[in-house]
C-alpha cells in the first residue's frame, strides 16, 4: 500500500510539473507573436531646402504581421532626454487601423518647433498603440527604432521563420 501511495504521488506531482510546463510554453509563444506582430520605421520629410527648411515631418512605416489581430496607432510623442520637445501628433494617427497583413504609411503632423535637420535626430520618436504597447528610437539613425536583445532576437527568430514559410500563428 505504501509503493502504490508513492508512486501515485509521484505521477500526480510529474502530471502537475507537465501541465506547467506546457501553460509556460504556452505564455512564451503568445508573449512572441504579441512581441513581433507590428514593427514600425520612420523616416523624415523636409519642406524647402534641407540646410533651412520649412517644414519637417516623420513618415511611418507600420507593418501588422500578425494574421488575425488589429492594432490601432493612438499617437506620436517626440522626446529628448525624458521631456517632451514637440507636441504629441494625436490627430493625424489617432485610430488609424492596422488591419492583420498590412504595411500601413502614415505621415505625420509638420513640427513647428524642428527648424533643423540636427532637430530630427535628436529627438525620440515613440509611436504608441491604443493597447498601451509603444516604439521608441532614440538617434539610431532614420528609421531603425531601437530594441532590447531579446526583442531583436524575437524579431530575428520571427523573420526566419516566416522565411521558411513556418506559420507562426
Amino acid at each position: 500500500m505504501h509503493e502504490f501511495l508513492i508512486s501515485t504521488l509521484a505521477n500526480f506531482i510529474g502530471s502537475v510539473l507537465a501541465g506547467f510546463a506546457l501553460v509556460g510554453l504556452y505564455v512564451l509563444i503568445q508573449w512572441f507573436l504579441a512581441a513581433t506582430d507590428v514593427e514600425i520605421g520612420y523616416s523624415w520629410s523636409f519642406q524647402g531646402p534641407i540646410t533651412m527648411p520649412t517644414g519637417v515631418w516623420v513618415n511611418l512605416d507600420v507593418r501588422n504581421r500578425s494574421r488575425s489581430r488589429t492594432y490601432y496607432l493612438a499617437n506620436i510623442a517626440y522626446m529628448k532626454d525624458g521631456q517632451p520637445v514637440a507636441a504629441f501628433d494625436n490627430e493625424t494617427v489617432w485610430g488609424t487601423e492596422l488591419k492583420p497583413g498590412t504595411i500601413t504609411f502614415v505621415a505625420g503632423a509638420p513640427l513647428r518647433s524642428f527648424s533643423m535637420p540636427v532637430d530630427c535626430l535628436n529627438a525620440e520618436v515613440e509611436v504608441r498603440l491604443q493597447n498601451g504597447k509603444q516604439f521608441w528610437s532614440r538617434a539610431s539613425g532614420p528609421g531603425q527604432h531601437k530594441r532590447g536583445r531579446v526583442q531583436s532576437a524575437a524579431f530575428w527568430l520571427r523573420a526566419k521563420l516566416e522565411k521558411w514559410a513556418f506559420p507562426v500563428e
